[in-house]
């Protein structure tokens, strides 16, 4: 038991923290970082309109949602993704 706490302590929670190698590269190229949210932000934010225009939206296990509740899904995808781009934008610009 001793080994497998040792082993997640050292390997799986040195990954995750503030000052791992990819943590210190993202915050040393931070247009990197702006441009990664703003394609995710932008793929979000066209899926959303897609579904918002064609009046469908699809849950977690493909079913169709339609209707008032399709719509409001397909809203907050857009939300969010146009969230996400501004985060990236702000990233790209503030540094």
């Amino acid at each position: 038991m001793h080994l497998i706490k040792h082993f997640f302590n050292e390997h799986v929670l040195a990954q995750s923290s503030a000052d791992s190698a990819i943590n210190q590269w993202l915050s040393d190229n931070p247009l990197i970082l702006g441009i990664i949210f703003l394609v995710l932000g932008g793929a979000l934010a066209a899926y959303g309109l897609y579904e918002l225009k064609s009046g469908v939206s699809r849950d977690k296990y493909g079913n169709e949602i339609k209707g008032g509740l399709g719509k409001g899904l397909a809203v907050i995808r857009l939300v969010a993704g146009l969230g996400f781009s501004g985060f990236g934008i702000y990233n790209m610009i503030a540094g």
